[in-house]
């Protein structure tokens, strides 16, 4: 996913983006992100100094349940010290069922969260 055309795509049509064209003039994709000690993102992509998306792998229920409130909580974070608009974060796995049910749960009861903050779980085939 290293071409910007593509990146467009997959944040327009996987993750359902309305930006304007004109936010995706700018796109800066980092990949094997450390975040703290025990998260790597897989990829973290800025478009257009408005939207801050974090991507990463996971196929286990126990990850999920540990690591998702770190993982909002950083990225919230980060857009609000940067100044994007909005956050995405995206889980991609093999695991789809599992691991969407488990992270809505999770998601639905976080407190760290707003209306700016989004969650996309997605099968691992529809990242990459």
């Amino acid at each position: 996913m290293i071409k910007k055309e593509n990146i467009k795509v997959f944040v327009r049509e996987t993750l359902g983006c309305e930006c304007p064209d004109k936010v995706f003039e700018y796109i800066d994709c980092q990949h094997n992100i450390k975040l703290n000690k025990d998260i790597v993102l897989n990829d973290k992509i800025n478009i257009g100094n408005r939207l801050l998306i974090y991507i990463i792998e996971i196929n286990d229920s126990n990850s999920i349940k540990s690591n998702l409130s770190t993982l909002i909580y950083m990225g919230k974070n980060e857009r609000d010290r940067m100044g994007f608009n909005r956050f995405r974060l995206v889980i991609f796995t093999d695991k789809i069922n599992e691991i969407t049910q488990i992270a809505d749960m999770v998601f639905k009861n976080l407190e760290d969260k707003d209306e700016k903050v989004h969650l996309h779980v997605i099968n691992k085939t529809d990242y990459g």
